[in-house]
């Protein structure tokens, strides 16, 4: 079985890190770590991001409204953490991940048109 989690909020801290933030959940961040695989939900229009909690695979989920920070700190080469409560894990392998996902995106209509589209006004078009 596969546990969801989706973000609340996004925030920024003073050294420009961007906190993914999963409010009212019970994931205890200490029993986790990256598995460092990001992937498409094209029906949902999400981006997910694996983690492992005890041996089980957890998928952040990041919406789309959530992607023109997400597009921010890509901008910036941020760090990126989870946070759950007081407690946060880093997410070192976020930008490679979403480098790749978002290359093999761009065109490749697999994922439906309007996913594509989604992807490319984003995270490819200069704004």
């Amino acid at each position: 079985m596969r546990k969801m989690v989706q973000i609340n909020e996004i925030t920024f801290n003073n050294e420009n890190a961007m906190m993914l933030i999963i409010e009212n959940h019970t994931l205890n961040l200490a029993n986790c770590h990256e598995v460092g695989t990001m992937i498409a939900d094209s029906d949902q229009s999400s981006l997910l991001y694996i983690i492992e909690e005890n041996e089980e695979f957890v998928y952040v989920t990041m919406p789309v409204e959530y992607w023109p920070e997400m597009k921010k700190a890509y901008d910036l080469k941020s760090e990126v953490f989870l946070q759950v409560g007081e407690a946060k894990i880093p997410l070192e392998n976020w930008q490679n991940e979403l480098t790749f996902l978002v290359e093999n995106v761009d065109g490749n209509f697999n994922y439906g048109e309007e996913f594509v589209k989604q992807i490319q006004s984003v995270f490819l078009e200069e704004k």
